[in-house]
């Protein structure tokens, strides 16, 4: 039976089709209106899917993932990072995506054997993050020794990485003053602050070290310069008020900490997306 469709025709519609792989499929049918058009589409579409490679198909549910997670919907990007990993585990960054996402929803067993891939897989640019990942993901199973000591090679790894992502010295710091090791952590931040001395993070997370010491005048110039560069965190302002109360700077501290709650409430009670 003729449908009247020439093979130039067929033509163009599976290029469509093709390119409607890399969007919504459920769009480009709106376009395709004719019922004999759309069963032919379907078909064609089939065809299209069963000749991609892993990788294409892979980088259609990778780029579904991060449109969810981009829009706030971490279980969808769960289930569309997962896809992208079963059907072609060899993308390093993959499976990389998969575990974080995990880990925002509180999965850190099944975040930690995506790592597992992720670290096999990683370069020398994108393995501090992988082991910074899975050290903060140990930091969740309360394992601080298996923490430390992805830590420790995500901070050896360092010097190679891109530089891309946040500093793994920063969190290694502040897993050791949380370890009652603000001694060790102190140094740490200060070439962390040396090498880049704008991070807000390092320069509160070295006045908490700082304040864990006894060396409260120092915390409270760093957690100041903390407060300077962002000024919307609750927890630097926090941590200020403490600085300045045990200064015996009482009102500036009540101020800092009227903030810092302030802050806080609006953090956790702000509707989530």
């Amino acid at each position: 039976m003729s449908i009247g469709i020439s093979e130039g025709g067929i033509g163009v519609i599976e290029g469509m089709i093709r390119f409607s792989l890399r969007i919504e499929f459920e769009v480009f049918m709106i376009v395709v209106n004719s019922a004999t058009m759309r069963a032919l589409a379907l078909l064609i579409c089939c065809a299209t899917i069963q000749g991609q490679t892993a990788a294409d198909q892979a980088a259609i549910w990778k780029s579904r993932g991060l449109t969810a997670a981009s829009s706030g919907d971490i279980q969808g990007a769960v289930e569309n990072f997962e896809k992208a990993c079963q059907i072609f585990p060899n993308d390093e960054d993959v499976c990389y995506l998969f575990a974080r996402a995990l880990f925002t929803l509180g999965y850190y067993r099944k975040a930690g054997a995506a790592l597992e891939i992720a670290i096999k897989l990683a370069s020398k640019k994108t393995r501090e993050k992988t082991e910074r990942a899975m050290a903060l993901n140990f930091v969740a199973l309360d394992q601080p020794e298996e923490a430390e000591r992805h830590f420790l090679k995500a901070v050896r790894a360092h010097p190679n990485s891109d530089r891309q992502g946040a500093d793994s010295r920063v969190d290694y710091g502040a897993f050791l003053t949380r370890q009652g090791r603000a001694q060790e952590a102190a140094p740490l931040l200060e070439r962390v602050l040396k090498d880049s001395p704008e991070p807000p993070r390092a320069s509160a997370e070295l006045g908490r070290a700082l304040l864990h010491l006894g060396r409260t005048a120092e915390a409270a110039v760093r957690l100041e310069k903390a407060v300077r560069l962002d000024p919307n965190s609750a927890e630097h302002r926090l941590l200020l008020g403490k600085a300045y109360l045990q200064l015996g700077r009482v009102a500036e501290g009540e101020r800092e900490l009227r903030l810092g709650q302030e802050g806080w409430l609006r953090k956790t009670m702000a509707p989530q997306r």
